[in-house]
């Protein structure tokens, strides 16, 4: 199952499944945390059985904000801040050996500037192109040892890393920041990239990043008060057991973008921001529009419409059943603004042409 990579992103949300990556290896609980990915704890992974297929590109750029044209801010002696597993961390100086355990925040780093900076990253970090050439290390088991070796002065963790992970590396006196939870929601991605940039000195191109984020934002949502419908909304994350697939719950970024998109999240009442339900509910919903952010991981528009009982569903009677490039929809950095762009245009095509 690839759900640990969907979240390392989540829930790195990428958010614990890998992480829809985001948005690579995945858990079997009953509900998914967030990249990738983000509760804090991260369960244990299985190495997906199936290479990812290719994904048809979406309209949506892929390209994350940035504000490298803007001096840093001078960093301080020190300063203090609180990490999104509520944790003190103090970092002297500006960070200058970094290393990074999620997509996510591999892609707020970059975004920020800080590349030059980033020494090592977790294997699943792949943007942008300058990442890939970067050390990689294992995070699903964590190798402590490789993280040890590279002696950096700031780890970067996302929610989905377990508490486990995190006090390990504390106790070897690392400063460990982390960022992102499995509660990340589409706001408190702006937060992330504050805290980030507070963290490094780089405030100025933190706020010229959500700036640009928050306009992209009004732009979509400016668009969509236009629809004269709100389409029901089914969106799978993990489809590897096709009768009990994940999909995402309240208070998820992937709900967020749903219904900034203009549409209903049919998964909205889940007992859990990335649950397990069962077919029979999806097809009961019977979903306008059905969007697979697994389609990297070998579920097909064809292979949807052929699950038992699924061709009353209205959304495989009208053909819209749609790839979205799970990537933008399972790292909660910069790219999620070209997600919700992706997502709107697949609910919402009328506006767009």
């Amino acid at each position: 199952m690839h759900t640990r990579k969907i979240f390392a992103g989540l829930i790195a949300l990428s958010i614990v499944l890998m992480a829809l990556a985001a948005c690579a290896p995945a858990p079997t609980p009953t509900s998914i945390p967030p990249s990738a990915a983000p509760t804090q704890a991260a369960p244990t992974s299985i190495p997906p059985s199936t290479a990812p297929t290719a994904v048809p590109p979406t309209t949506a750029p892929t390209t994350a904000p940035t504000a490298t044209t803007i001096p840093p801010t001078a960093a301080p002696a020190s300063v203090t801040v609180t990490d999104d597993a509520n944790r003190s961390v103090t970092i002297t100086g500006a960070p200058q050996r970094i290393v990074s355990l999620a997509p996510s925040t591999t892609e707020i780093a970059f975004a920020l500037g800080l590349g030059s900076r980033v020494i090592a990253v977790d294997t699943y970090s792949d943007y942008p192109a300058a990442a890939k050439s970067l050390p990689k290390i294992t995070t699903y088991p964590l190798n402590l040892e490789q993280v040890v070796a590279l002696k950096p002065d700031l780890v970067l963790a996302a929610g989905v890393q377990s508490p486990d992970d995190i006090k390990k590396l504390a106790d070897l006196k690392l400063n460990v920041l982390v960022i992102g939870s499995v509660n990340t929601t589409f706001d408190s991605v702006y937060s992330d990239i504050a805290l980030l940039g507070k963290a490094t000195g780089t405030d100025a191109q933190a706020q010229s990043i959500i700036d640009a984020m928050k306009q992209r934002v009004v732009a979509v949502t400016v668009k969509i008060t236009a629809a004269k419908t709100k389409p029901n909304v089914y969106w799978e994350l993990d489809s590897t057991d096709p009768s009990k697939p994940y999909a995402p719950g309240p208070g998820s970024f992937i709900n967020d973008i749903i219904t900034m998109a203009g549409g209903v999240n049919v998964t909205a009442n889940a007992k859990s921001p990335y649950a397990q339900v069962n077919a029979e509910e999806i097809i009961a919903a019977n979903p306008d529009i059905i969007i697979l952010s697994d389609a990297a991981y070998g579920t097909t528009v064809d292979s949807v419409k052929a699950r038992k009982g699924w061709s009353v569903i209205n959304a495989v009677k009208n053909n819209t059943v749609f790839p979205i490039d799970d990537n933008l929809v399972s790292r909660p950095g910069p790219r999620i603004v070209d997600g919700l762009e992706a997502a709107a245009k697949l609910i919402h095509p009328e506006l767009f042409k």
